[in-house]
């Protein structure tokens, strides 16, 4: 049992210990005299900065990491090639608070005043090892950066592994300082070994003969081994669509003098590919897909390709048989059939067409030149006209973008041209020529601005025989919101939609995302299809709503003309990557 006096002494301990406590001061580091990098390494390194706005309860161990705090940040200064700082160190208590302060006089930088550089085995005479010791910081008269030394070493490593020299390894590296002549001496010693090359190009057991997969390579047996070529392969058969999983792999523990075998490991996916999937759109209400690919009809890698869609105003089916060229990964060739019917208020047309096609890769442009033959039964108000046309088209277009279905910045644009003559199997001489682009740009993580343009002119003889599948509409979720699908252009004197000659299209956006998966936009959509000079531009703007999912936005849009008498307010509902 306590006695009333050892009661009375705990008490007192009690109510100390409370006070202390409640007037526990709080420490703030302050450091002067360095930029914002050099700070960040210092704070990282500093011992005291545990306690970097915290309260203290310890005063000892406060003041035994403030006599190091000197030591701390010669050690963090000497990375950026300070050896030699000054600084003047405070520690300082008032008003409940602990100030630790460090004015620091960085001092002069260390330089190397000697470097001994050796490239030793077939490195030596390969001219992008020399390239990348001469385009290095690390020279002699240069500071001493840690970090550039590091990363020289580090792109030195790279480099021999990217360019085939498998035993490369460093035999010596080593930096000396000397503090009393402040200068520094760096040896780098490597060497590379013999470069491998290409030997024997093995491929797994495959649905696809050998003679096709060898058009993939881009590299002949004998080439120096390079792991951005193998990449490459390897990227190639993936995007092929033949294989879900491809491996291409040196086998080092085979090589036989400085020839390395490949092996090629393919697991072919499924032959048989069907797809399906419903929606709505505004333009075309309820829509159904449904189709089937052939992944390889045959050992030489042709495929065939069936794709139906159906809504409520435009059905179609297509089938297409592929042959690949002579880079598959390049070029291929191309047989279509396509049967398409479309019923709107102001489209009513039915057609049959079959062409040939060939496809070319070139850089960043995807070019794709056709000769098809299309018949056409159309109906512009009471007349119904029957068409017959061969049309050669050529397109370019192409895409820069990281990520299509999540677009920060990037643009697209294609360019088309077309025509028939009435000497070969078309009703009417024509030649029509397009333009679409449309660009995206982040201000910020949150905001963007997104453009749009489509524009078309068509010369022809008799307007009256061209094909409606071949004039221009305005209006709708792609065009100038605020309007019916394919509502504006001329009209003869019932009103009945005649399609234009002409097309001019823009559009302004701003959205903004509210959440990973939400945001809102406003837009400014401008145009018309139109005969002749005269394009009597229709303004359209409105608001909307975005929900960014996993298959691009979804777009919720509510717009109105603007310089129309009926302001009437339509509904939009698209779904896509904006690229």
């Amino acid at each position: 049992m306590l006695t009333r006096g050892a009661l009375s002494a705990l008490i007192g301990i009690l109510i100390m210990i409370g006070t202390l406590r409640l007037h526990a001061a709080e420490l703030t580091v302050v450091i002067e005299g360095v930029d914002s990098q050099q700070q960040q390494n210092i704070r990282t390194m500093l011992g005291l900065e545990s306690l970097h706005k915290k309260e203290i309860t310890h005063e000892s161990r406060l003041r035994y990491l403030f006599s190091k705090a000197d030591a701390d940040i010669k050690k963090a200064l000497q990375p950026f090639g300070y050896y030699q700082p000054k600084i003047e160190s405070q520690l300082q208590t008032g008003d409940d608070q602990w100030v630790a302060k460090f004015i620091i006089d960085p001092g002069p930088l260390l330089h190397i005043s000697k470097l001994d550089l050796q490239l030793l085995g077939d490195a030596l005479n390969d001219q992008v090892f020399s390239d990348l010791l001469a385009d290095s910081p690390v020279q002699v008269g240069s500071p001493l950066i840690h970090n550039h030394y590091e990363t020289l070493k580090k792109r030195i490593r790279s480099l021999a592994a990217e360019r085939g020299y498998y035993r490369a390894e460093f035999i010596e590296h080593r930096v000396e300082v000397d503090l009393i002549a402040y200068q520094a001496s760096i040896v780098l010693h490597y060497d590379s070994g013999p470069r491998y090359s290409i030997g024997e190009i093995r491929f797994s057991k495959s649905p696809l003969s050998e003679g096709f997969l060898r058009r993939y390579v881009p590299f002949e047996s004998g080439e120096p081994i390079n792991s951005a070529q193998l990449l490459s392969l390897q990227g190639v058969l993936v995007d092929s669509d033949y294989f879900q999983r491809v491996e291409v792999r040196p086998l080092w523990e085979q090589a036989s003098g400085a020839q390395v075998p490949l092996e090629v490991t393919l697991d072919a996916h499924e032959r048989t590919k069907y797809r399906g999937g419903f929606g709505y759109g505004t333009d075309t209400g309820a829509r159904m897909t449904l189709g089937m690919t052939r992944r390889w009809v045959n050992k030489r890698g042709h495929q065939f390709n069936t794709l139906l869609r159906a809504s409520q105003i435009r059905n179609s089916l297509a089938a297409e048989y592929v042959i690949p060229g002579f880079r598959p990964q390049q070029d291929r060739y191309t047989v279509n059939v396509n049967l398409n019917d479309e019923h709107s208020d102001s489209v009513d047309t039915r057609s049959q067409y079959l062409g040939a096609s060939w496809q070319k890769q070139w850089g960043g442009w995807q070019q794709v030149a056709s000769l098809g033959f299309q018949q056409e039964t159309f109906a512009v108000g009471p007349n119904t006209t029957q068409s017959t046309f061969l049309i050669p088209r050529i397109s370019l277009s192409t895409v820069s973008v990281k990520d299509r279905l999540n677009v920060d910045n990037g643009y697209r644009l294609t360019l088309q041209a077309s025509g028939g003559s009435a000497q070969l199997l078309s009703d009417t001489d024509f030649l029509q020529l397009r333009l679409g682009a449309k660009a995206v740009h982040s201000v910020n993580t949150k905001l963007r601005l997104l453009g749009r343009a489509d524009l078309g002119v068509t010369f022809v003889d008799t307007f009256d025989k061209l094909p409606v599948s071949q004039r221009f509409y305005a209006g709708g979720d792609n065009s100038v919101r605020g309007y019916a699908y394919q509502s504006l252009g001329p009209k003869d004197n019932q009103g009945d939609d005649l399609g234009g000659q002409n097309l001019l299209v823009g559009s302004v956006e701003m959205d903004y995302r509210l959440t990973d998966k939400w945001g809102v936009a406003a837009f400014m959509d401008v145009g018309n299809a139109f005969k002749g000079a005269e394009a009597d531009l229709h303004i359209g703007v409105g608001i909307g709503l975005r929900w960014f999912s996993p298959v691009g936005p979804v777009r919720f849009d509510l717009a109105t003309p603007y310089d129309d008498d009926e302001r009437g307010v339509r509904l939009h509902l698209s779904i896509g990557p904006d690229l």
